[in-house]
């Protein structure tokens, strides 16, 4: 038996279906519609994509000139003081660096490029109130508490079986018994000593305990920027205090709106719309061009597709510009560029306490 298709019937069905009249008048619409709401998916997965790059940029610009205020403007009266700058201006640093890992949903510290940009044995920090922590039932520090580092040293059940603690290092080396997932948490003596001198005008109880590895870290390193800055303020120097805490604002500022970037996509109802649209119109096409181009059908229609597909796959991969394909901007070499200014900032440039200042 014959295919019905191949039928005289199947063929007159078929010419007639093909060479019907009209077809061309709501292809013709359709494909105004299609092209605009391809341009429209388009256009704006570049804007994001543009506006990211413009947002990293300024990122960097910033972290570069409040360095400069840094190293050259903040007055030096001991050695410390000339260590705290390159302390604060490396973590400056890291705060472009945890930025990018934040856009790319990475959390915690343990990634190469933080290599001798956190102080030494600085680790993610449990804030009791208001930044989205569990509360705990136990006091600040309370020696009680499980999560404390003393007693973490001395708890078979929670302490690293690789590391062997001592007495005598106990509180010393507690850094060394932290996990990738979930890392001990407390502040560098540099940090703490600023924090505790002014808990009562910050109202932030800094306790001991694991800190969400979820909560953002760049938020954390502008809590310590914040309390550095503080200092300088304290000093009498409130014009180069008030310019830092500016630059500390328009990082906030920056940040807030790269995460407005990430954490919008477009909405999947449009994206499945447009699929089903640019499908269901190649699928029709060729109905308007087969009487008129025969078996050249097949080759047109295969290279209309591919640009109208490809268009769509276009908006679809540069909409998130922040992931790690070959198509979204390369945020690891902008970080790496930094890196290498600050650096030889830190190591070459002359401060501002310079002898050839005066």
């Amino acid at each position: 038996m014959s295919d019905s298709k191949n039928s005289p019937q199947g063929q007159s069905f078929f010419k007639r279906i093909t060479r019907q009249r009209g077809w061309g008048k709501p292809v013709g619409t359709v494909s105004v519609v299609v092209g605009l709401l391809l341009a429209f998916r388009t256009n704006h997965a570049y804007d994001r994509y543009y506006e990211g790059r413009k947002l990293f940029g300024s990122l960097c610009t910033l972290a570069r000139n409040t360095a400069r205020i840094i190293w050259v403007d903040v007055e030096e009266r001991t050695k410390r003081d000339h260590e705290d700058k390159e302390t604060y201006i490396k973590l400056l640093l890291a705060f472009v660096i945890a930025t990018k890992h934040h856009l790319r949903l990475e959390f915690g510290t343990n990634y190469k490029d933080f290599e001798g940009l956190l102080p030494r044995g600085y680790q993610r920090t449990k804030f009791e109130g208001n930044a989205g922590q569990e509360n705990t039932d136990l006091g600040s520090g309370s020696m009680e508490d499980p999560n404390h580092p003393d007693n973490i040293a001395n708890n078979p059940e929670t302490a690293d079986p690789d590391v062997t603690i001592h007495p005598s290092e106990a509180t010393e080396s507690t850094h060394l018994l932290q996990k990738p997932q979930h890392p001990v948490s407390y502040i560098k003596d540099t940090f703490r000593s600023l924090v505790g001198n002014h808990r009562d005008s910050y109202d932030i109880d800094v306790s001991w305990g694991t800190a969400d590895p979820q909560m953002s870290l760049p938020m954390e390193i502008v809590f310590h920027l914040g309390t550095y800055f503080d200092q300088v303020g304290r000093e009498k120097k409130l014009e180069l205090a008030y310019r830092l805490y500016v630059a500390l604002d328009q990082l906030i500022d920056i940040l807030g709106n790269l995460e407005r970037i990430s954490n919008t996509p477009i909405p999947a109802a449009y994206r499945i719309h447009l699929k089903q649209a640019v499908t269901l119109y190649v699928w029709v096409l060729p109905f308007t061009l087969v009487d008129i181009l025969g078996w050249f059908t097949i080759p047109v229609i295969f290279i209309i597709s591919f640009i109208l597909f490809g268009v769509e796959a276009i908006g679809s991969e540069i909409e998130d510009p922040f992931g790690f394909d070959k198509n979204d901007l390369p945020l690891d070499e902008y970080c790496k560029d930094l890196e290498a200014e600050i650096k030889y900032l830190c190591r070459y440039l002359p401060t501002g306490q310079s002898e050839l200042h005066h």
